[in-house]
């Protein structure tokens, strides 16, 4: 064994340049894995540290019921000491008790939806973290104070020293309200925390809520992410017979594990794709470096090596360069993944798309879990270890005379060819040599050009795939909410005020709809209400629709699960499917809504439920309810002719942004203005951008990793031919014409791969998108993100692919400037004695 180690070693010693491009393209491989799926798990890990670590608690103990049903009346009373007794568990570092509920809050002209925790101000920093995100002002220390996010505070004017008047349903059914001063700002990066979260001391929440004496829940913090589990088990135990429940983070946020579920199952598609690109780039790399050597195996041969012995020693060869191939590409990723995780990879400009992924903020710091290096590493030698074998196996059946003989049989076809070549010296004779000598090798050839065709299969599939889902996304949410223009008094979408409104809208709407572009125009008032039924209150958009010409302009009557749409002048609500099971309703049930009025008063009414509706969407199921128009106007107290917003559906959706600045032009003297579907939805498009920055990044580690292979390929291509190439250059062929030829050759190639790759893509594609991507096993996380169905389908838009491929192709052609500059260089004496 050592002596084969050996001759393994001092093969690949003699032979540095060839030993070194396949570790090159090894390491650039295996660096690009590492980094990707380092990224991908710091999203995920941030997510769930995030959500733990500023709000949530590792766990919460809670009486039994109260996760499932959220009624205030279901709490635990302060004697049964539960904290205490939590605190005795092994691997329980810290516990704190908790009143959480929901609140209207309001400052001057400005009301916002709160999440209110009443917290104990000495025992909360040990579970949680956010104390230490005040950036103004201070934490908790007397009583009526709070402290809220920093999108909170801006979107209600407020600041240190500030009052701010809290409304709520309190645990017995009545509303409760109180005046609270701010005493500080919090910024944790998160929108979900900074822009609905708030803190104030657990005795006046309490109060607040008549709560006196009960929590709705004791947190806790485990001392290790890896115990969990075991201290869940454990407090069961321990409170058994309590008539409480214990829950960890997984069972409190289920939408968070989802979401990672589904940031797994995205990258995991994208994962192996990159894996495909990474294995064929190996692939080919070994082939060309085991084909290249067939002269050195018939010597061997002929001096009585067994052909066993020969693939056993290709075979070892192969294992040591997969194996420091792997090593110097652990590295590499390594060195990325360091360098960003102290960094970090800043998206702070997509900072709206990322609020729609609990606990993920503006810096992501990628994360190495070793289980990941080891999946890598396996991948790699087996991969190379197979693409050996069989040509391994295929030149150890060869006679040594006909692997000795292979380039006697080479020398003779380019004399013959050359005598052709040298008696014209026009550029039609040495494309007409590059192509004869793509052909006269078909197995060097395919090898060279399926690694560009890999190459773009790869990215025509990824492009499909986003386009697929980031289409689905845009034409749901436009259909099912937003339209394509919005009409509306200018900042009336930052605060939703009844008192900005639009007068005269009969008379503005009609002239909208003769506008050429537009198909359908729809009049609404929206508010921001509370709406609740007996032990439980959330906030919501409430949406008032004159019915006939809304669903001229959106489908959503088409999404009714249960009971009927809004009907023009009839009493009734229509909720979301999502909010109904939060708030514990059903069809038929009366909810009370409560808005507050351009002038400050409060203003409620009790509405029926006369409808249920799903879109699949939970932002959009849980956040906006719908009425009659009529009614929205007497909530809000708005006058017979007076709407918040005019909405209008286009012929073509691509016409959206030009009409809007048509519009604004024109209705500027009004003091109205015209928003696109682009700035209707920040939450799409960011998502729509966030997800290209990450493709991109992903696509740019692809487009490298295939850029190494073809360059690597078509360098083990021209050192094969070495021999070849000195006839040529020995029978008065001069180093240009030699570097012209071989760039036809790659040009042709490129050709090749190209046409390949576009069949192959184009085919998976089309086959992808009839039949549909199936992510219902983690539909539940799809609820999450606006517009998104469980069943993708990849479309192919030119416009996203032409320069890319473009891209591809040249850089195929282009890698092969350095090996025809190296072929030009040749000595034609060595070269024909070469191997």
């Amino acid at each position: 064994m050592i002596a084969w180690l050996r001759l393994a070693f001092g093969n690949l010693r003699v032979n540095r340049r060839r030993t070194g491009i396949t570790l090159l393209s090894v390491a650039v491989g295996v660096g690009g894995l590492v980094f990707l799926w380092a990224f991908i798990d710091g999203i995920n890990v941030q997510m769930i540290n995030n959500m733990t670590g500023y709000v949530t608690g590792d766990l919460k103990v809670h009486q039994r019921g109260f996760h499932d049903d959220r009624e205030m009346n279901i709490a635990v009373a302060e004697r049964w000491n539960l904290a205490e007794e939590m605190s005795s568990v092994t691997g329980v570092a810290a516990t704190t008790p908790r009143v959480t509920g929901n609140a209207l809050a309001s400052h001057a002209d400005e009301s916002r939806a709160l999440q209110v925790m009443g917290v104990d101000s000495t025992k909360e920093p040990q579970v949680t973290r956010l104390d230490r995100s005040i950036i103004r002002g201070r934490y908790l220390e007397g009583d009526n104070e709070i402290v809220m996010g920093v999108d909170a505070a801006s979107a209600l004017s407020t600041s240190p020293g500030d009052e701010l008047v809290l409304v709520v349903q309190a645990a017995d059914g009545s509303i409760g309200a109180d005046r609270f001063e701010v005493v500080g700002v919090f910024e944790t990066g998160i929108k979900r925390i900074d822009g609905f979260v708030a803190q104030m001391p657990l005795a006046s929440a309490q109060a607040l809520y008549a709560f006196e004496g009960r929590f709705t829940e004791i947190a806790a913090r485990v001392e290790g992410s890896d115990q969990l589990e075991a201290v869940v088990d454990s407090l069961q135990n321990q409170l058994q017979g309590r008539n409480v429940e214990v829950l960890g983070w997984p069972a409190l946020m289920p939408s968070l594990v989802q979401m990672v579920a589904f940031h797994d199952a995205v990258a995991y598609i994208v994962i192996f794709v990159v894996f495909v690109v990474v294995a064929a780039g190996i692939v080919n790399t070994i082939l060309m470096s085991v084909l290249e050597r067939g002269r050195e195996f018939g010597v061997m041969m002929a001096l009585g090596t067994p052909s066993s012995r020969i693939i056993w020693l290709v075979l070892l060869e192969t294992t040591i360069l997969a194996g420091l191939g792997y090593l110097l590409g652990v590295v590499l990723g390594l060195s990325l993944t360091g360098y960003f995780g102290s960094q970090g990879l800043d998206f702070s400009a997509y900072i709206k798309a990322m609020d729609t992924m609990p606990g993920l903020s503006s810096i992501v710091y990628p994360t190495i879990e070793f289980s990941r290096l080891v999946v890598i590493g396996i991948v790699v030698v087996s991969v190379a270890l197979l693409a050996a074998l069989l040509p391994a196996w295929k030149a150890s059946r060869n006679s040594p005379l006909e692997a000795m003989g292979a380039r006697r049989n080479v020398i003779n076809r380019i004399r013959r060819i050359h005598w052709e070549v040298t008696s014209d010296h026009r550029l039609l004779i040495f494309a007409q040599m590059a192509l004869r000598s793509v052909f006269r090798n078909p197995r060097r050839s395919v090898i060279t050009a399926s690694a560009t065709a890999f190459g773009l299969a790869a990215y025509l599939f990824l492009y499909a795939f986003a386009d697929g889902f980031f289409e689905q996304m845009i034409h749901n949410s436009t259909q099912q909410l937003s339209g394509h223009v919005q009409v509306m008094e200018e900042g009336h979408d930052v605060d939703l005020s009844p008192a900005l409104r639009i007068a005269d809208s009969q008379v503005l709407r009609q002239r909208l709809q003769e506008r050429p572009e537009v198909e359908a125009a729809a009049p609404r008032v929206v508010l921001r209400a509370m709406v609740a039924n007996p032990g439980k209150s959330l906030p919501v958009e409430l949406v008032g629709i004159a019915a006939e010409q809304e669903q001229d302009v959106t489908e959503l009557s088409g999404y009714m699960e249960q009971g009927t749409y809004v009907q023009p002048g009839e009493s009734g609500i229509v909720i979301g499917q999502k909010l109904a099971e939060e708030i514990n309703a059903r069809l038929g049930d009366k909810l009370v809504i409560t808005v507050q009025q351009a002038g400050g008063d409060l203003s409620s009414s009790a509405q029926a439920i006369r409808g249920i509706y799903r879109t699949g969407s939970d932002l959009f199921d849980t956040e906006y309810a719908f009425i009659d128009i009529n009614t929205a106007r007497n909530l809000g107290g708005l006058q017979e002719d007076e709407v918040s917003r005019i909405v209008l559906r286009l012929s073509d959706r691509s016409e959206s942004g030009a009409l809007a600045l048509a519009l604004n032009r024109s209705l500027a003297e009004h003091g109205l203005v015209a928003q696109d579907w682009e700035a209707l939805l920040p939450v799409v498009v960011q998502m729509v951008e966030m997800s290209q920055v990450d493709f991109h990044l992903i696509l740019s580690v692809v487009f490298v990793v295939v850029a190494i292979g073809v360059m690597n390929t078509m360098v083990m291509s021209v050192m094969e031919r070495t021999p070849e190439l000195g006839v040529m250059l020995a029978l008065g062929t001069r180093g240009g014409q030699l570097q012209l030829t071989i760039l036809f050759e790659a040009f042709f190639l490129a050709v090749l791969g190209m046409l390949a790759g576009t069949v192959v893509g184009s085919l998976l594609v089309h086959w992808l998108g009839t039949t549909g991507i199936d992510l219902s096993s983690i539909s539940g996380a799809l609820e999450a993100i606006p517009g998104v169905t469980d069943r993708i389908y990849p479309v192919l838009i030119l416009d996203h692919i032409w320069l890319p491929s473009l891209l591809l192709f040249l850089c195929s052609v282009l890698v092969a400037l350095y090996p025809a500059w190296r072929a030009s260089r040749l000595d034609p004496v060595e070269a024909i004695r070469h191997g």
